[in-house]
């Protein structure tokens, strides 16, 4: 065996060599980065796959990343899905925005027979726009869906507990009932409502009406009270006779 492969000297220049070389990809990725362009789909027509729209934009440039977003209201079990939005990378940033602005608000066209020879095209170019920033966007809503999911889970849990403990506490009369009929000893519940504005003006209406119709002793009664609070008009007018005739006949003054 050669002895050599146990040299340190050796091995310290391939794992240089590897850093090396790791970093020069690097280096490459990033200047790709930069120099790609991404395209932005506002409407994918109805059933157009990835494969499709691969193949109608490869035609104008290199094509890097596709990313489709789903519509979650597609009938499970079909193969076609529908998208309702989309990303589409190019690997030079020129082309990108050449595409963008010629195919904006365009038909599609392409063969007539075609289901989207007569949809029409909603192209944006995004500047300064990266693929890792899609990334984030969707990580990001991916955990909110989940957030949403766990709260609607926890209020479905929480009507289903309420539920279940009304069921339980009607069971539970149930059975007092029954132990109670067996005793002879039957409970009856009974509620009353508050009375509402209506039912007050009405009452309180009859109640005038049944006043004001008082007969008798009683009404005699009620008349010497207002007679009392109000003062009897008869006495009033017979005292002020009195004093305007005192004054006008001159009784009790003499002429000197």
């Amino acid at each position: 065996m050669d002895d050599t492969c146990d040299d340190p000297e050796l091995l310290l220049n391939e794992q240089v060599d590897e850093q090396v070389e790791n970093k020069l990809k690097l280096a490459k990725l990033e200047k790709k980065e930069r120099e790609a362009g991404i395209i932005y789909f506002s409407r994918i027509p109805p059933y157009m796959s990835v494969k499709k729209v691969r193949q109608i934009f490869e035609q104008f440039g290199e094509i890097g990343r596709i990313f489709l977003q789903p519509d979650q209201r597609t009938p499970k079990g079909k193969k076609a899905r529908l998208f309702t939005e989309g990303w589409l990378e190019f690997a030079d940033k020129r082309i990108a925005k050449r595409v963008a602005l010629s195919l904006n608000n365009t038909q599609i066209g392409g063969k007539r027979r075609s289901r989207w020879h007569d949809e029409i095209w909603n192209i944006k170019y995004l500047p300064k726009f990266k693929w890792v920033h899609l990334n984030e966007r969707l990580a990001y809503e991916k955990e909110v869906h989940k957030q949403r999911m766990r709260t609607e889970i926890a209020q479905v849990k929480k009507e289903a507990n309420f539920y279940v403990q009304n069921v339980e506490k009607g069971d539970k009369f149930k059975r007092l009932e029954k132990a109670q009929k067996m005793k002879g000893q039957v409970r009856k519940w009974e509620f009353t409502q508050k009375d509402t504005e209506d039912e007050i003006l009405s009452k309180k209406s009859k109640l005038e009406t049944s006043e004001g119709q008082l007969k008798g002793p009683v009404a005699l009664r009620q008349k010497k009270k207002e007679r009392k609070l109000k003062g009897d008009p008869k006495k009033k007018a017979g005292l002020n006779k009195s004093f305007l005739a005192s004054i006008f006949s001159g009784g009790g003054m003499s002429d000197t």
